[in-house]
């Protein structure tokens, strides 16, 4: 930080930091983003309960130095993307400010502040005030850390409005209307310039792009943007607040093209001052003036417009939302997020058939906002869980009056320039929604939205079930009913015995109770005020109240599993239904085992055994949130993992994304628990549709009924074993089922039309009894930036996924077992003995899968491979009696947005080349287990579980999985 520029510079400030527990802990090195709680130990009795899992808060302290040159910079402002639940932020021990949304994006003017040399600066976190958060939230500084500098001295600033920094201050939703020769980080919005309703965006199109400050320009102030295309081409250049691009390539789910505008700010000369500011685009190559500033932004090129008559349309085009609900957490690596993490997963979603993404239920994180462009994943971005009205005991409801405004800008501020994001959500479930300051807090929230970006319709997603069951208060918005507000979250009517079954039949009486018409009162004057609605397990809602609202615009914001069956077909129909958001996408830490289902013959309270000594924390919980050890919610149709469950499946057959049909089977060692002869009572869940696993490797069921069932789109199933005919099924819902007494071999659907045609067929092979291998594949993702961004770092993440197997890759799915993965000369991480491993390396085997956000990913094997031999070594004996190590290897991949070439390794590359290998932990996707996410062992889940690592990018890894004797 020797000198600064007059343009605003981001610097990396994630490295070189200490962390320690205030609670006694001792200082440890950390590298951010940063999860305190996942390296906590799970605890049976912390307050917060099944809502996270079983993770304890606690509180942090986070430290680290900011060196300057001898006269620091004159604009100066840290930007923290994300700490929870809040912080208190110090430099050099002067309060810098606090931070009071955990999911906030938040800029702190520090430039009083700092100082010649070493500066100091420290955030504290208290998380111990709990439950705070209804899912796990995470501790501490989980979303990077930024610094942005400029030296603005001699700046024609005026003093109102201004800043330490001489800068616009852009904490709420208005900007003072002074003059500043800076541009704020988050103070730019480029936008597509609308089109005609009814007009089509083509590439042979022109598109006209708008660039707008939220600070005014003066007389003697002019912009100059250059746009550039994904080859780094410039395309168009104009001077002024718009300008035209030949020949533009429209942003689309299918074609996720972005382009990259920067935009430069002059002060003209005294005898030049000919800019223009107004709309008009001066095609003017011959720049005069100063250059103040310099801000760069990708964005996408598309149109955006929704009614009740034409549905959603991007681009002049329909679109069906075919969404996923998503948690911020990432697994294993807790709520830390990395933006490996965030491409991956968006990646996986957008491959599995997903074109839609919804938050849950708090802003998503800029990586993720990232991914989402570049793949194509359409995106409702959400702000809030809860108004007044608290849902845990310590939640972001104590916060809310004083700073929904600041908070809301902020997360609109972030997602504006994004292409991928189409919604904006106001609120999840609120629980204040049929009182009357409802209304004009949803009023107040668009107009807030609209004064920072127009563009896109604002949604507020209601649960008419909770609502119904909520209080009502008459209090204004500024104004505080203790009684009301500190109302137990509706969650907690789960808990209750009755509650699985008072939703059943709230879900079955739903058509009666929309036409009592009570529904329809308690949402109106709150959707009046939205340009959608969004209704949670309301599948009947959009018909009914279209005839009483046929204006209105609707949106299945979240649904069962199984409902996808009805309103795909709706949405098809119905124009007024945009979309579906299914709970969830992808599975999450907490909520711990809320859509699990208990098998053979459950206890009263859903669960089946006590675990070791492990009791309920303040009685027995008797709904579906399960004690200790409930970890995951178990409802994701793609697991923590990242595999798609047997529910994704179904839902790729509803919606077209699959065309042949996909086995899979009930559980066959949960269906028989406890040597049961017949398949035991299933306690179910309604937030689970499905429960079937994709294989057919069922060891020591042998002549039980195996309940198999097939998922297509075709209205006849025929179901072969080793070629003989076992059946025909009807096709209902999507599903034909069958009842199998198993025994080993081929299973096969085949599935026809109503004609008797063949529309397509799958098959499942049994794993061979007698043989039990570990089998490891890896898939390498690296920083999705460019080498050129602050964002990027030369790391990548290491996903491995481990299988017990057969000598031919076919799962054990009934044999599980607790493995330990372990690295050749591996030391304990220093911030944490159960959190990682720090290991050196060499290169041998190969069984590799390469991932880019960008293209698809192939398996690399080893040259003369045979693409059906096991990667692994094969150790042949009983499966009882497996205890044996297997270790692999991977190689190095080229730059993120590059193509992706695999090499051969290096033979004489030296045996231990790198000492920096981290592992940041092993898990399953079992719901319900008492395995440490952040620890080096788990318990495999039908046959799997995964192992992920940090390396340095290209860094050859070997890893060994120990397996434990049954």
């Amino acid at each position: 930080m020797a000198t600064y520029n007059k343009a605003m510079q981001r610097i990396d400030v994630n490295h070189h930091w200490q962390f320690r527990s205030i609670d006694g802990g001792s200082w440890q090195s950390i590298t951010l983003p940063h999860d305190a709680m996942i390296h906590e130990r799970r605890d049976p009795y912390t307050a917060n309960g099944y809502n996270t899992g079983y993770y304890p808060g606690g509180s942090y302290e986070y430290r680290t130095v900011m060196h300057f040159a001898s006269e620091p910079p004159a604009a100066c402002l840290l930007e923290f993307e994300g700490v929870y639940p809040g912080a208190t932020v110090l430099v050099n021990n002067e309060p810098a400010g606090t931070l009071t949304y955990g999911y906030g994006d938040y800029y702190l003017d520090i430039a009083n502040l700092v100082r010649p040399g070493a500066n100091t600066l420290t955030v504290l976190v208290d998380n111990t005030r709990i439950p705070n958060s209804r899912w796990y939230s995470g501790s501490g500084i989980f979303r990077p850390v930024w610094l942005w500098v400029a030296d603005t001295k001699g700046t024609s600033a005026a003093d109102t409005g201004a800043n330490a920094s001489g800068m616009p201050d852009s904490s709420g939703p208005s900007t003072a209307h002074a003059i500043f020769d800076v541009i704020r980080p988050n103070g730019v919005r480029v936008s597509t310039v609308s089109l005609p309703d009814a007009a089509e965006v083509s590439h042979d199109d022109s598109a006209t792009v708008a660039v707008e400050l939220d600070q005014p320009i003066a007389a003697n102030q002019y912009l100059r943007t250059t746009i550039m295309d994904d080859s780094g081409t410039m395309v168009a250049q104009f001077r002024g607040v718009t300008g035209i691009i030949p020949c533009a390539r429209p942003w689309s789910p299918e074609s996720p093209v972005l382009y990259t505008a920067r935009i430069a700010l002059y002060r003209t000369d005294d005898d030049d001052v000919s800019g223009d500011n107004d709309g008009n685009t001066i095609n003017n190559d011959h720049n005069t003036g100063t250059l103040l500033d310099t801000h760069v932004e990708r964005f996408g090129i598309r149109t955006l417009t929704c009614d009740a008559t034409h549905g959603l349309r991007l681009n002049g085009k329909r679109v069906l939302l075919n969404g996923g609900c998503v948690h911020h957490d990432n697994g294993i690596l807790g709520a830390a997020t990395f933006p490996q993490a965030e491409y991956r997963r968006a990646r996986i979603m957008r491959e599995q058939g997903f074109n839609a993404v919804r938050s849950a239920h708090n802003p998503l994180s800029k990586a993720f906002l990232d991914a989402c462009d570049e793949v194509g994943l359409l995106v409702m971005d959400e702000a809030f869980d809860m108004w007044w009205m608290h849902k845990t005991s310590y939640d972001y409801a104590s916060s809310f009056r004083d700073h929904y405004a600041s908070d809301l800008a902020a997360m609109v501020r972030k997602d504006r320039n994004h292409p991928s994001v189409v919604l904006y959500s106001i609120g999840n479930e609120i629980a204040d929604t049929k009182s009357p300051r409802a209304a004009e807090a949803a009023r107040s929230m668009r107009s807030i939205i609209r004064s920072l970006d127009p563009s896109r319709p604002v949604i507020d997603c209601v649960n008419p079930i909770s609502l119904s069951l909520a209080a009502r208060t008459k209090a204004g918005m500024d104004e505080h009913d203790a009684t009301v507000e500190g109302e137990p979250g509706l969650n907690t009517t789960l808990e209750h015995a009755s509650g699985p079954i008072l939703l059943t039949m709230i879900d079955r009486l739903m058509p009666l109770a929309l036409r009592t018409g009570v529904m329809d009162r308690q949402t109106n004057a709150v959707f009046c005020e939205v340009d959608v609605a969004g209704l949670n397990y309301c599948r009947q809602g959009p018909e009914y109240f279209h005839r009483v609202h046929p204006e209105r615009v609707f949106c299945a914001s979240e649904t069962y599993p199984q409902e996808i069956a009805f309103t795909w077909p709706a949405m098809r129909r119905l124009p007024y239904l945009i979309g579906d958001f299914v709970w969830t996408g992808w599975d999450y830490i907490g909520e711990a085992s809320v859509s699990a289902w208990a098998y053979a013959n459950p206890e009263p309270d859903g669960w089946m055994r006590e675990y070791g000594d492990h009791m309920a924390l303040r009685g027995r919980l008797t709904g579906p949130y399960r004690r200790y050890p409930g970890l995951l919610g178990g409802s994701g149709l793609i697991d923590i993992t990242g595999r798609a469950t047997g529910q994704m499946l179904y839902r790729q057959i509803v919606t077209g994304v699959r065309r042949r049909p996909a086995i899979t089977v009930r559980p066959m060692q949960l269906l028989y628990g406890d040597g049961a002869t017949r398949p035991g009572r299933t306690a179910r869940f309604i937030e689970r549709g499905h429960d079937g696993v994709a294989s057919w490797s069922w060891a020591g069921y042998e002549g039980r009924d195996a309940l198999v069932e097939v998922y297509s789109g075709g209205r006849h199933v025929r179901l072969l074993l080793d070629g003989r005919e076992i059946g025909m099924a009807p096709v209902y819902r999507c599903m034909a089922r069958f009842r199998v007494p198993y025994e080993p071999g081929e299973l096969t659907a085949v599935a026809y039309d109503a004609a008797g045609l063949e529309l397509g067929r799958d098959t499942l092979v049994s794993a061979q009894a007698d043989e039990m291998v570990v089998t490891t594949s890896v898939e390498r993702v690296p920083n999705p930036y460019p080498k050129n961004d602050p964002r990027w770092d030369d790391t990548e993440l290491v996903f491995e996924s481990i299988a017990l197997t057969d000598a031919r890759g076919v799962v054990h799915v009934t044999d599980d077992r607790s493995i330990t993965v372990i690295g050749d000369g591996c030391e304990a991480a220093p911030h944490d003995s159960s959190q990682g491993l720090f290991r050196e390396s060499a290169n041998e085997s190969v069984n590799e899968t390469v991932a880019n956000p960008l293209i698809a990913a192939e398996p690399v094997r080893p040259a003369g491979a045979s693409p059906h031999e096991a990667p692994s070594e094969v150790l042949r004996v009983s499966p009882r009696e497996v205890s044996h190590e297997v270790s692999h290897e991977v190689r190095d991949m080229s730059s993120a947005f590059g193509t992706v070439t695999p090499r051969e390794p290096s033979r004489d590359m030296p045996a231990y080349a790198c000492s920096d290998a981290q592992l940041l932990g092993v898990a399953s996707a079992n719901p319900i287990t008492a395995d440490e996410l952040a620890g080096n062992s788990c318990t495999t889940y039908f046959g799997r579980a995964q192992a992920i690592w940090r390396v340095p990018a290209g860094t050859p890894i070997r890893s060994h999985v120990i397996v434990d004797p049954a």
